[in-house]
């Protein structure tokens, strides 16, 4: 079906092309046909004035007088053969300006006429365009969200059934309750992704509020502890207080949340993932570092994009919206986001945001 609105896109933007270099063509010849009736009627007229002359002695005698009047854009000369009839030559000027400032007339309206269209079916096109993308995210969205809740929810179901079971060792028990743990983590992380993607009111991210970069890096580490324990990951934090912006704190926690929980999950071995916060006069950096397989270069602007889930290798795959997520809520705090990695040698994502200026 999209192929099919493309090319009827393709064929409605061609006929309006064609349209408009013929309605250009035909008005410029309609111009330069109107000049040449007019020249042709002046030369009519100048072999009716001629034919009056020879026939009435009366009228040659002096035809300026009888025929002047008539025949404003004729001359009589006299010549030793009689009189010579002529026609004004800035009567001839006058009506070949007159036809070319027409004819630019046309050609301009024409040349504007058609970049209209060109404009006119280019924003048609776009609309089309992100029309069918936006079905196609849609569609993608409501997959990825759909088989990423039913995979936890799937793995809770087991895990409850097997606790439920008798003679199940404590060991079993705990290692099971471990994976729960994992499971609730990676539901709420998803949770919080999806009410970020469709929700951008203030209401839903909450105010805007002054963050103090050191507290808030804190309580996402802290929230994340147990999590990093059962992995072995080993998280670490460098940040002095004072360090001060404006932001809605959802949108920050989730943004750092996202870029640990993605170290620790894309690390095959125990990771150490190290949070520091560099303050500056005008931007405030706060770098997730962390050792694990890197990211190829060829790959630093693709992972950013919604839905995009390059690394199938990792332990827990995601849905590919925690790095969009990452870079859109940066964006939104008037801030970016880089990537500094290389394949086998980890990876350094970087928050800039702009600091929060006291005055006064």
């Amino acid at each position: 079906m999209s192929n099919r609105l493309g090319v009827f896109y393709a064929v409605l933007v061609l006929l309006l092309l064609v349209m408009g270099a013929w309605w250009l063509y035909f008005l410029t010849q309609v111009g330069n046909d109107r000049a040449d009736y007019e020249i042709q009627k002046l030369a009519s007229d100048k072999m009716h004035a001629s034919f009056l002359i020879q026939a009435d002695p009366q009228v040659q005698a002096n035809p300026q007088a009888f025929l002047g009047p008539a025949f404003p854009h004729l001359r009589f000369l006299r010549t030793d053969s009689g009189v010579e009839v002529q026609v004004d030559p800035e009567v001839l000027k006058s009506i070949r300006e007159d036809a070319r400032a027409t004819r630019n007339m046309f050609l301009y309206e024409g040349f504007f006429f058609i970049i209209l269209l060109v404009a006119g079916s280019t924003i048609l096109f776009i609309s089309w365009r992100s029309e069918v993308k936006y079905k196609e995210t849609r569609e993608l969205f409501l997959s990825g969200a759909t088989h990423e809740f039913k995979t936890p929810l799937a793995s809770l179901r087991l895990y409850t059934e097997t606790l439920g079971r008798d003679g199940l060792q404590e060991d079993d028990r705990s290692r099971i309750r471990v994976r729960m743990v994992e499971d609730i983590v990676r539901l709420e992380t998803l949770v919080d992704e999806v009410l970020s993607m469709s929700a951008n009111d203030t209401f839903a991210q909450g105010p805007e509020v002054k963050l103090d970069l050191a507290t808030e890096c804190r309580a996402v580490l802290d929230h994340l502890a147990d999590f990093a324990a059962d992995h072995g990951a080993i998280l670490t934090l460098d940040a002095a207080a004072g360090a001060t912006v404006m932001g809605r704190r959802l949108a920050f926690h989730l943004a750092l949340r996202n870029l640990v929980v993605n170290a620790i999950n894309h690390s095959v071995d125990p990771v150490q993932v190290k949070v520091s916060v560099k303050p500056g006069d005008r931007w405030h950096w706060i770098k997730v570092a962390d050792d694990g397989p890197g990211i190829p270069r060829r790959l630093h602007e693709r992972v950013f994009e919604c839905f995009y889930s390059g690394n199938k290798d990792s332990r827990r795959p995601g849905a590919g919206v925690g790095l969009h997520l990452v870079r859109r809520n940066l964006e939104m705090m008037g801030g970016r986001v880089e990537l500094e990695s290389e394949e086998g040698n980890g990876s350094t994502f970087t928050l800039i945001v702009p600091a929060l200026t006291t005055t006064g």
